[in-house]
C-alpha cells in the first residue's frame, strides 16, 4: 500500500509537470501519450490498492479493461488533431509564444485546417509565411490531375502564395 501511495504521489506530481511544460512548449504526440500512460498507471495503482483491501476484487481484469478502453480512445481519437487544434490555439490566444511549425507540419494533413487557420489569424508575418509555405508544400505534394484532389487541398489552395 505504501509502494502504491508513492507511485500515486510520483505520477500525478509527474503529469502536474508535464502539464506545465505543456503550458509552456506546446503539446506533442509524445507528450499526449505520456500523459495516457501516466493515467493508465494511477488507475492500475488504484485498482491493486483496492485489491489488498477487498480480495475477491478481479483487479487485473479491470486493468485489462482500463487499458483497452484508454487504448481505444487513443486510437480512435485523433491525436495529431488534437495537437494541431490545441498549438494554434494557444499561439493564437497568446499562450503559447512561438509556434513549431516544423513539428506542426509533421502531422499530416489532419494539421492543414489549422495550419490554414495560422496563415490566415497570426499576427507575426514569419509565422504566417511559414503556415503558407507548409500549405503550398501540401499544393505541390499532390498530383494536378483530378486524382491529387482532395478536401486537404481545397482547403489549402486559398491560403498559398501567389506569386
Amino acid at each position: 500500500l505504501f509502494i502504491g501511495i508513492i507511485t500515486l504521489f510520483l505520477t500525478v506530481a509527474s503529469s502536474a509537470k508535464m502539464v506545465m511544460y505543456i503550458g509552456s512548449y506546446g503539446l506533442t504526440r509524445l507528450r499526449v501519450l505520456t500523459q495516457v500512460i501516466m493515467l493508465f498507471l494511477c488507475i492500475a495503482t488504484v485498482l491493486v490498492a483496492l485489491w489488498l483491501f477487498i480480495p475477491k476484487l478481479p483487479y487485473m481484469k479491470c486493468i485489462v479493461i482500463a487499458a483497452l478502453l484508454i487504448g481505444a480512445v487513443v486510437f480512435w481519437a485523433d491525436v495529431d488533431t488534437v495537437v494541431a487544434r490545441y498549438n494554434v490555439n494557444a499561439y493564437l490566444a497568446g499562450s503559447l509564444e512561438s509556434m513549431d511549425m516544423s513539428h506542426l507540419s509533421s502531422l499530416g494533413s489532419a494539421a492543414v485546417p489549422y495550419i490554414a487557420e495560422l496563415a490566415e489569424n497570426a499576427t507575426d508575418s514569419f509565422v504566417a509565411n511559414q503556415a503558407r509555405d507548409v500549405l503550398e508544400y501540401w499544393w505541390i505534394a499532390q498530383p494536378e490531375d483530378f486524382r491529387g484532389w482532395n478536401y486537404i487541398r481545397h482547403i489549402a489552395e486559398p491560403y498559398l502564395i501567389k506569386e
